[in-house]
């Protein structure tokens, strides 16, 4: 990809999903034990030990059959530039669409799409260079004028154009090249290049009226027909690039909300893949893989957080006081029980505990009802009304258990606070158009910090549609944002990120409640699950944010 040596930990979805984690689950489970001779998988620290448990191929890859997979939310358009693609829009979309890069079984950024991706000097310009002989759906070429018509469709788009405003120009230097030119030093941008923001769109779709609903990519499936709410379904590209991929002649997609619904439906026979981060979910998942019932797959590399995601620049919930209060309120623990999940996980960062820049925060409020309620009662005398607000969750029954026992834990010390449900699509727009006061999140996967910058950036809280959705602004967080993703050296990184938790903390525009984990489960027959062979060699990344390859999966009769 470059010269350069870059970290093996520089690693993310973070870019890739521009406004995508919308909906949580509260937590991960306890390690339920291993199985001998299974392939280890990856996880967070040690509360993760649980093994893949995958069957090994008897033979060569078969080709031919349908992949059926079920998935957690319906997406709302398949336009990159326009929609909001969560773990299942992005699953969905990288069917059709190929990613200018991939993350190899290290989670280091690989060219996919791209054949190369060089920086300058200072990493202020990247050079993208694209693979020769590769057509679009509709018979287009793949080009430097494909590219630069994306990109700037990127950037002029209202939903994306923050999230590329780093990016200052972007010129054609070939027919196959595209020269980026950043408005500060940008070390890692490769590490964001792996969905969303890296796919291409053919210019037949972006020009036109109704692409959103017509995908025209190069991926490895073409759409055949999408009943929203029902299912997509996407038959074997036969001029695809990678000679030989996919295997299956078809793959359909089935959007079913509710975690047990998948599970049923994957007992049935009905669908041949399903994943989830609710952790009862995950445990039934394992217990079929043990019975021999089902294939198990762990996520690997960071993971998103469930937390409480709060709008700082709606009353009450303005006053940092009321923040502190429902930081002291919370009983994380019980949270982590009622979610049976591993009280190990519970967060007091963004950052997960093994990562190289995690800072431990000893100052981030921790159970204290009596505190909470002082803070409550001050706030009550001072405005003559005791605080008052909408704690927003998504329709999932198990989302809707956990953020009933945070609305009971807010009333104990004086909150009046009341629940809404929205369905997921809406519940993603109220936060970026800051319709809310206060709503049950998951987000912030991305195991390298810097992919967090969009979301963390006071810039990004202007506009009918903001990036910053908790409108948090800090100049302090500002600052170690821009030095951490200006290097590449782990000391001044790490010294970044330290004062990025520092600030967070300080603020509580979120309050932390768990890490999560993602686990996937597949029918018997299924291979292919653990990653696929990338262009330059490499074994990809298997599970990864809820998004796993499909392209080299097949069935084994």
């Amino acid at each position: 990809m470059s010269t350069k040596k870059r970290p093996a930990r520089a690693r993310s979805v973070g870019l890739a999903l521009v406004l995508a984690m919308a909906m949580i689950s509260l937590a991960c489970s306890k390690s339920e034990g291993t199985a001998p001779n299974d392939t280890a998988g990856g996880g967070i620290g040690s509360a993760d030990t649980t093994p893949d448990l995958v069957r090994t191929a008897s033979g060569q890859p078969k080709a031919g059959g349908k992949l059926t997979m079920s998935l957690e939310a319906e997406t709302d358009g398949w336009d990159p530039t326009k929609n909001r693609w969560a773990a299942s829009g992005t699953q969905v979309a990288l069917s059709v669409f190929d990613p200018l890069v991939a993350l190899d079984k290290d989670l280091n950024p690989k060219p996919y799409l791209a054949e190369s991706l060089t920086p300058n000097s200072d990493n202020t310009a990247w050079t993208i260079k694209l693979r020769p002989n590769i057509k679009f759906h509709n018979g287009q070429p793949l080009n430097a004028d494909a590219l630069v018509k994306s990109v700037n469709a990127f950037k002029a788009s209202t939903l994306t154009g923050a999230a590329a405003k780093p990016i200052q120009n972007v010129e054609r230097v070939d027919e196959l090249s595209v020269k980026l030119t950043m408005e500060q030093p940008w070390a890692t941008f490769p590490a964001g290049l792996t969905g969303q923001a890296g796919v291409v769109p053919a210019p037949e779709q972006l020009d036109n009226p109704n692409g959103a609903a017509e995908p025209i990519g190069t991926g490895p499936f073409v759409l055949k027909s999408w009943q929203r709410d029902a299912k997509f379904v996407a038959t074997k590209n036969p001029d695809y690039w990678r000679k030989g991929l996919p295997y299956f002649d078809e793959v359909e997609f089935q959007p079913l909300p509710e975690a047990a619904a998948r599970v049923a439906s994957l007992q049935s026979g009905d669908t041949d893949f399903m994943v989830t981060s609710d952790e009862e979910t995950s445990g039934r998942l394992l217990e079929l893989a043990k019975e021999g019932a089902a294939q198990l797959v762990r996520s690997i590399g960071n993971n998103d957080l469930s937390l409480i995601l709060i709008n700082v620049s709606k009353p009450p919930l303005d006053d940092l006081r009321l923040r502190q209060a429902m930081a002291y309120a919370l009983d994380r623990e019980q949270l982590s029980q009622i979610a049976n999940s591993d009280p190990s996980l519970i967060a007091d960062s963004v950052l997960q505990p093994d990562s190289p820049y995690y800072k431990k925060q000893d100052g981030y409020p921790r159970l204290d009802p009596a505190k909470a309620r002082e803070l409550v009662d001050a706030y009550t005398k001072e405005k003559g009304a005791p605080p008052t607000f909408v704690l927003g969750s998504v329709t999932d029954p198990a989302v809707i258990r956990s953020a009933q026992a945070i609305d009971s834990q807010l009333r104990q010390v004086g909150f009046q606070t009341e629940i809404k449900t929205f369905q997921q699509a809406d519940f993603i727009i109220n936060a970026i158009s800051g319709n809310y006061q206060a709503q049950v999140w998951r987000q912030f996967g991305g195991a390298d910090p810097d992919l967090n910058y969009i979301w963390f950036i006071s810039e990004n809280t202007e506009g009918s549609l903001a990036l910053n959705m908790a409108r948090n602004k800090d100049p302090q967080i500002d600052a170690a944002l821009k030095q951490g993703r200006s290097s590449l050296d782990p000391s001044i990184r790490k010294d970044a990120y330290g004062r990025l938790q520092d600030r967070l903390t300080a603020d509580l525009p979120y309050l932390w409640l768990s890490h999560l984990r993602w686990t996937a489960a597949a029918a018997l027959d299924l291979r292919g699950l653990q990653g696929q062979t990338l262009p330059d060699g490499s074994q990809s990344a298997g599970l990864v944010g809820g998004v796993i390859p499909i392209t080299s999966m097949w069935r084994e009769k």
